[in-house]
């Protein structure tokens, strides 16, 4: 009896995470096709109205996509963060410092 409920159980344990695995599977493909539909339609209806933001935001939506496939590439991604964002930060204060500066030379002249 015991032996027949330990087979139930190794059986039910299998069945459990083969319906996860295929759930998240579904899930992963249901979200690379959602991904899809949005970038076509920021394509289609955006156009350059927000300049690179679509873009960027797609590049970042679809590097974490891939790392989802592959998770032992996501600590490295993970990781490359924080310097990524640093370098764009220091773009963006150095754009700034630049148009404040170009602004003050223009207003003294």
């Amino acid at each position: 009896m015991a032996v027949a409920r330990s087979g139930e159980r190794t059986a039910n344990r299998w069945m459990t995470w083969a319906f996860w695995a295929a759930g998240v599977a579904l899930l992963l493909v249901e979200m690379n096709a959602g991904m899809k539909y949005l970038e076509t339609g920021l394509r289609q209806n955006m156009g350059d109205l927000l300049g690179w933001a679509p873009a960027m935001g797609m590049i970042t939506l679809k590097v974490a996509e891939q790392s989802l496939w592959h998770w032992g590439t996501l600590a490295p991604v993970l990781s490359a963060v924080p310097v990524a964002v640093l370098g764009l930060l220091l773009v963006g204060f150095g754009l700034g410092v630049n148009r404040q500066t170009m602004n003050t030379r223009g207003s003294a002249e």
